[in-house]
């Protein structure tokens, strides 16, 4: 019997590779089989395994997310612009932080722009939020970050003068600026790390705007024998021009209940519901919250008004 030996060699390669949708370090293997037939007889054979790793795909945006200037007054204490920064590469990344000031555009400086992280992620700047020049996000997770600043005391400065603020997110796993640099072995479980549309680098920008007029807002709790509660809010405004779209929305705690009806403006009665005067009560009964909101519109200098509503405890 003759016998017919038959030699293959099957070579599979992948060049190194990433993707978004495929987490960084992936490991992908790959195998060709041959079916065959000799002398009546089946055979399969495979190839080789050919494994390749997904190389990190470094990116990242930053978005200034307050949309409109942010209103401060000279001489305002630790005024807060909200940025998102998401990281939109496919493995953990850390980055650095920075919030500059433009100075070539800007009408008036502004002090400290200290970064805080958003930790307890209620977009809003307070205790729980700590300083950051670095954080660390997985992919696909996104971040809120408050630039954090103090206005000039300088009375001199125009009305509506606006300060713009830089902020910028840089990676420290890539962060060339230029899309498709490799950085070998830098990415996570030591994989080669690629820059990708925004070469690790991105930045928006954000701005205070300065007015003179100035509103005050302020608000006395008192409770008489009877345990009736009658709660009054202060508006004022004064300094030069004039404020738009104020409202002012006073949430009531769960522990007391609203006496209808008995909001009142400057002395004058208003009705609870959405109508054509300025003020009404509000309930949620999903959330079990409720409030008073009034709607003032536009307020000239010298204005002053004072809102009155009565609670009784539960």
């Amino acid at each position: 019997m003759k016998y017919m030996v038959i030699m293959i060699a099957l070579i599979f390669s992948l060049s190194p590779l990433f993707s978004k949708g495929v987490h960084a370090g992936t490991v992908i293997k790959n195998i060709a089989t041959l079916d065959f037939s000799l002398d009546g007889e089946e055979f399969l054979i495979t190839s080789n395994v050919e494994k390749s790793v997904v190389a990190q795909l470094v990116d990242v945006k930053v978005s200034w997310i307050d949309i409109n200037p942010i209103a401060v007054n000279a001489g305002d204490k630790k005024r807060v612009l909200a940025f998102k920064v998401l990281n939109s590469g496919n493995g953990r990344d850390k980055f650095r932080l920075f919030a500059q000031q433009q100075d070539f555009k800007s009408d008036f400086l502004v002090d400290r722009k200290v970064i805080y992280v958003d930790r307890n992620d209620n977009y809003r700047f307070d205790s729980e939020d700590r300083i950051r020049k670095t954080f660390a996000l997985q992919a696909d997770e996104e971040k809120v970050f408050f630039v954090v600043s103090n206005m000039p005391k300088d009375k001199d400065i125009p009305n509506t003068s606006e300060s713009f603020i830089n902020f910028r997110a840089v990676s420290k796993v890539g962060g060339s600026g230029q899309k498709g640099a490799i950085h070998v072995k830098s990415g996570v479980k030591k994989v080669d790390a690629v820059d990708g549309e925004s070469g690790g680098i991105s930045e928006d920008e954000g701005s205070y705007k300065l007015f003179i007029a100035n509103v005050v807002l302020s608000k006395d709790v008192t409770q008489n024998e009877d345990g009736l509660i009658t709660v009054r809010v202060d508006v004022s405004v004064s300094g030069e021009g004039s404020v738009k779209n104020v409202k002012v929305v006073d949430v009531i705690p769960n522990e007391v209940i609203y006496i209808k009806n008995s909001l009142a403006l400057d002395s004058a009665s208003l009705s609870d519901q959405k109508d054509g005067d300025e003020g009404r009560y509000k309930r949620k009964y999903k959330s079990r919250k409720a409030y008073v909101e009034l709607l003032f519109g536009e307020l000239d200098t010298s204005s002053h008004h004072v809102i009155t509503y009565n609670l009784r405890i539960r």
